[in-house]
């Protein structure tokens, strides 16, 4: 607000009190307070959305009949998923039409699923986060690993040669699902575990269970399973397309498969701070249920200490506790601290044991 004639350049603000000024400030305060969360929310989900994007590529004439919003399998688990809204909870995040049409054809793309130029993750990243990883690969996963672009996935040269000699391309996809296997088998020796099964929570379109069965002949089964209908359809349709027969998608209303005392791990990346609170403590409760022994998690944010957080800021590890399953370990996502700044998404990665 100007003072006095156009063109002059004093400001009321300046000739406020500290008093006056202070007593503004609390009314600011006060009045961003007073707004409505669900504007907010609104906000920030529309800013997501406007982020997103996608290759354009790796898409079959055959995805494209598939991955259709009036497929009838799709529309079906739409309908059964929204009657458990009582055991889940309402996520202010995953809400219907979160996952648009042109998510479940790209579902691999920079979407609500993973993050690839979002987060601010530019190329250089990516050759640095992998060069990092080459130094860690125990397992030879970045070998073993080909990223072939499909739907709608961005891929990021390396520099690099893979050992048929052609050039070396990588995706967060395959950083990510590396990374978080070797720490898993740091942690845990998941590559020598005999027949080990496996749950992954939250698991989207099957990312994480596509590269550990195709990297680890041991995994007799690997179980995804996902309170969001869309991602259910797709993890489908991706596992089935890449012929990861160990890999098995549950439907959230059909359970059958789990049988407790048969599943070594479950995991859940970057999905239990999306949920509602309702949420976590069903799945947590699932896990106890199924005597699970280890529960490895990957919290959107966090700063490495004992608190486990949603993204509204809830601390979830009294949850934990409560099940019986106490943190055992905790580490950076990059055990490199220059890596852990600059790399593709530094997180924190946790792991809980049962009592």
């Amino acid at each position: 607000m100007w003072q006095g004639k156009s063109g002059d350049r004093s400001m009321v603000g300046e000739n406020l009190s500290l008093g006056q000024r202070a007593q503004a400030l609390r009314w600011l305060v006060s009045y961003g307070a007073r707004q409505p969360m669900e504007a907010a929310r609104a906000q920030v989900r529309t800013w997501l959305q406007n982020r997103r994007g996608h290759s354009g590529q790796g898409i079959t004439a055959a995805d494209r009949a598939a991955l259709d919003e009036t497929n009838p399998e799709l529309q079906s688990l739409r309908e059964r998923y929204a009657g458990l809204g009582d055991i889940v909870g309402t996520s202010t995040v995953w809400i219907p039409g979160f996952v648009r049409p042109e998510d479940l054809l790209y579902f691999r793309g920079d979407n609500c699923y993973v993050w690839q130029n979002q987060d601010n993750n530019t190329p250089e990243k990516y050759v640095l986060t992998y060069l990092y990883l080459k130094t860690i690969d125990t397992l030879g996963l970045l070998d073993d690993f080909a990223e072939d672009g499909d739907f709608g996935v961005f891929t990021y040269p390396t520099g690099d040669t893979d050992k048929n000699g052609n050039k070396r391309f990588v995706s967060r996809d395959l950083l990510d699902s590396a990374n978080e296997l070797l720490f898993l088998d740091r942690t845990l020796q998941i590559s020598q575990l005999p027949e080990v099964k496996v749950l992954d929570i939250g698991a989207g379109y099957g990312r994480l269970a596509y590269r550990a069965v195709s990297a680890l002949p041991n995994i007799e089964t690997y179980f995804c399973i996902d309170a969001v209908p869309e991602s259910t359809f797709v993890s489908s349709h991706y596992l089935s397309s890449k012929g990861a027969a160990r890999a098995r998608v549950v439907p959230l209303d059909d359970q059958q498969d789990l049988v407790p005392g048969t599943i070594k791990l479950a995991v859940n990346i970057l999905s239990f701070s999306e949920c509602a609170i309702e949420a976590v403590e069903y799945w947590i409760s699932r896990c106890a249920e199924l005597k699970i022994e280890h529960l490895f998690i990957v919290p959107n944010i966090s700063d490495g200490d004992e608190a486990i957080r949603l993204v509204n800021g809830t601390d979830y590890s009294p949850i934990l506790a409560n099940y019986g399953y106490h943190l055992s370990h905790v580490e950076p996502k990059y055990a490199n601290s220059e890596v852990q700044k600059y790399g593709i998404s530094p997180k924190w990665y946790y792991l809980f044991s049962a009592s």
